[in-house]
């Protein structure tokens, strides 16, 4: 029998976001279902989709009743790295209460970012305050790590660790880290990397075996989360890498008419 994952991925690989315009978590389900997509990827960044709401939702059902799945974007802000231990401990726990609900949910994929952590600017620059503590930011990652293999094992759920603004050298060790675990896998997102200059693209490709989940979208230089076919990303290429690994692949606009411009750029590219 297959598992979560294993139906999700091979049932057909493209999501959207929770959207702005989405009152609620069955209307994203219903518009997921109407544009022909295969899941909704939840934010516990809008209030309909924090924890203690998804725990009372039935989500199996509303997934069931739309032939579609979920799966979870954490926080923005989440940060289990933090050098204060009783902040720290709030965000690990947020972090495994995910890992239960996902469970309960039958959701494949959690997706999380690295926390760049404070900074202190100096005369000569900025300093960023985990690059300066190596020993005691590894001991923080290592710990989270093992709290969420722990929380995992028995389980198919992974959590996809997300670009955002290029990674600075203390953050790819951070990830290299996490990845000595299976639980853990990377999320491209393609329109982050492009406002980059493609600052994080050689870290996915050497590690593209690791490649589980991917945000795609369209952009022209710092501007992204437009509609796929209307900027200058190779988006065909990337969503090659994606479905080389078995990824998921959420369509990351922020409106409704974005997203279904962008299902309609990939029909008629035969893409999906």
């Amino acid at each position: 029998m297959a598992t979560d994952r294993e139906a999700c991925v091979t049932a057909g690989c493209f999501g959207m976001p929770f959207l702005l315009e989405t009152s609620n978590i069955a209307s994203a389900a219903a518009l997921c279902a109407g544009e022909g997509l295969r899941f909704v990827e939840l934010n516990s960044n809008f209030p309909q989709c924090g924890l203690d709401i998804l725990k009372k939702t039935p989500l199996r059902e509303l997934a069931q009743e739309h032939g579609i799945f979920f799966t979870l974007h954490l926080d923005d802000r989440l940060d289990a790295f933090d050098f204060n231990l009783l902040v720290r401990e709030a965000y690990t726990r947020t972090i495994l209460d995910a890992i239960r609900l996902a469970k309960a949910a039958g959701m494949p994929v959690i997706n999380m970012h690295i926390p760049r952590g404070n900074i202190v600017t100096l005369p000569e620059g900025k300093h960023y305050i985990y690059g300066e503590f190596p020993r005691e930011f590894e001991q923080a990652v290592l710990k989270m790590r093992e709290s969420c293999r722990a929380a995992i094992s028995g389980s198919d759920i992974r959590i996809s660790v997300e670009n955002t603004d290029g990674w600075e050298p203390y953050e790819l060790s951070a990830i290299e880290i996490l990845l000595e675990s299976p639980a853990f896998g990377l999320c491209l997102d393609i329109g982050h990397d492009h406002a980059a200059q493609n600052r994080d693209l050689p870290f996915f490709l050497k590690h593209r075996d690791r490649l589980i989940h991917m945000h795609a979208h369209d952009g022209r230089g710092q501007t992204n989360h437009q509609a796929l076919g209307t900027g200058e990303i190779p988006f065909d290429d990337r969503l090659a890498l994606a479905k080389e690994a078995g990824a998921t692949i959420v369509l990351e606009t922020k409106t409704a008419a974005a997203l279904r411009q962008s299902v309609r750029c990939l029909r008629e590219r035969a893409l999906v």
